[in-house]
């Protein structure tokens, strides 16, 4: 395959149906009619010498191959997109791209409401997909095939900017009037009383077995689930205990009948990072998302009913 015989126009068509999984929806989104889009995807079946997506019930499916092509892809189309945009600030108003993020699970109700409230306001044509967590994410930012990640610990690596943005120090949540536990809970009852907790491959993230053990303390997990959401109605609902971090317990105990008490020994407190890689930092429609989302994390700090904050004093720049 010639590189002089690759249309530009061709790759725009192949992320729009990549990213819209239809080939209607891609037409939708570039102004373009379903022949014409298709027309396109048959001349870059010819170059590439692949089918690319394939017809599902609920519309295509890319192949191996346009899973391979995609990073790169788009990789190329924000770089010419950032050349012709160089020096001019965006059109919100008119501005129009998918972001895909991945998202630490109990942030997600927390931060996300307030970015879509802002993107109403401000960004309509912008959209946002939340991917799920995977230990390899720094590649797929290195790949762009996520743009960012909020998640519950950094990447130690030169490529990838780490933001810390919220503090997670843990806490316990229980059935209001819980028969086992008096006025504090005691190191004693939370070994004896059972546990809802993540599964292991998702604790071992939260470090606070860890940080426990550091006391000589262990807690008896009864239950076992893969998302922290699911932690408040078991609990409201059983005598078993669950450990989650403060700010999302405060969020939690506004719609159930819980009662939060602070951890029996004392734990470190965990970040929570913003990541992207560093390409995307100049990017303008990827640095007007990071003030988006940080700005959500300030709301979050009017709406605590704590005094002591549990987001970041001096929330950094995202720039």
């Amino acid at each position: 395959m010639e590189l002089g015989n690759i249309d530009l126009n061709l790759l725009v068509v192949f992320e729009a149906i990549y990213s819209g999984g239809s080939i209607s929806g891609a037409g939708k989104q570039l102004g373009m009619s379903q022949p014409a889009v298709s027309n396109a995807l048959t001349r870059l079946r010819e170059l590439m010498d692949d089918p690319l997506f394939v017809r599902t019930r609920r519309g295509v499916d890319p192949t191996v191959k346009a899973h391979r092509l995609i990073g790169p892809v788009r990789e190329a189309l924000r770089l010419i997109e950032g050349q012709f945009k160089n020096g001019r600030k965006i059109d919100l108003a008119s501005y129009k791209r998918l972001f895909r993020i991945l998202m630490f699970d109990p942030l997600e109700p927390v931060m996300m409401p307030a970015v879509l409230r802002q993107i109403a306001i401000e960004g309509p044509g912008i959209s946002i997909e939340c991917v799920r967590a995977t230990p390899d994410f720094a590649e797929a930012l290195r790949a762009g095939t996520i743009d960012l990640a909020c998640y519950a610990y950094p990447v130690n690596a030169p490529d990838i900017v780490a933001v810390p943005i919220m503090i997670a120090d843990a806490v316990v949540i229980a059935r209001r009037g819980h028969p086992g536990i008096g006025k504090t809970l005691d190191a004693a009852t939370y070994r004896k009383l059972g546990h809802v907790t993540l599964v292991p491959a998702l604790r071992a993230v939260t470090n606070v077995d860890q940080d426990i053990a550091a006391h000589g303390l262990t807690r008896r997990a009864v239950y076992m689930i893969n998302k922290v959401w699911s932690v408040a109605p078991i609990v409201e609902r059983t005598d078993l205990l669950g450990t989650l971090p403060r700010w999302v317990a405060q969020s939690l105990a506004r719609n159930f009948d819980i009662e939060i008490h602070d951890m029996p020994v004392k734990v470190p407190e965990h970040a929570i990072h913003m990541l992207w890689h560093q390409k995307s930092t100049s990017d303008q429609g990827h640095e007007w998302l990071r003030e988006t989302m940080l700005a959500a994390i300030r709301e979050q700090i009017q709406l605590s009913d704590d005094v002591a904050s549990p987001v970041v004093a001096n929330l950094p720049h995202a720039g």
